[in-house]
């Protein structure tokens, strides 16, 4: 009997496991989309639209006005986006002080005035995601 209960406390270990897992995997192409999203409302300046789907996390690193200055700054350097190609993705859950799942999506985003390397992370929320992270790296200027 005991190791009966052993053997389905495992299953049901795992399934959850795998199901947990699977959440970050399966919100991909949602990210995906809300990375295009950004791009649009980047475009259109509509900082306020991008600040609102951001997650708790973000909103407690930086101030609406602090993130519209950011990117007031980034579009007027950068221009439009011309196009963007993903290059990494990444999923992975998290215990502890901020549970849950999340997707990293890698992209090199050409923009009006350059190559840019764009990084964005995303937390699984219902069916949705929420930005938690942004981070664009200018590229280094080529040494002679």
């Amino acid at each position: 009997m005991r190791l009966l209960a052993a053997r389905l406390a495992r299953f049901f270990l795992t399934a959850l496991v795998v199901a947990t897992a699977c959440a970050g995997i399966a919100a991909k192409g949602t990210a995906e989309d809300a990375v295009a999203r950004f791009h649009q409302q980047l475009d259109g300046e509509q900082f306020d639209q991008i600040y609102d789907a951001t997650d708790e996390l973000f909103k407690n690193a930086m101030t609406r006005v602090q993130f519209a200055e950011m990117l007031t700054t980034i579009h007027r350097k950068v221009g439009r986006v011309v196009n963007s190609t993903q290059t990494s993705f990444y999923s992975r859950d998290e215990a502890g002080t901020n549970p849950g799942s999340y997707v990293s999506l890698t992209y090199d985003t050409q923009f009006a005035d350059g190559l840019f390397t764009e990084s964005f992370n995303w937390r699984v929320a219902g069916a949705g995601v929420r930005l938690v992270g942004y981070r664009i790296d200018v590229p280094k200027p080529p040494t002679k």
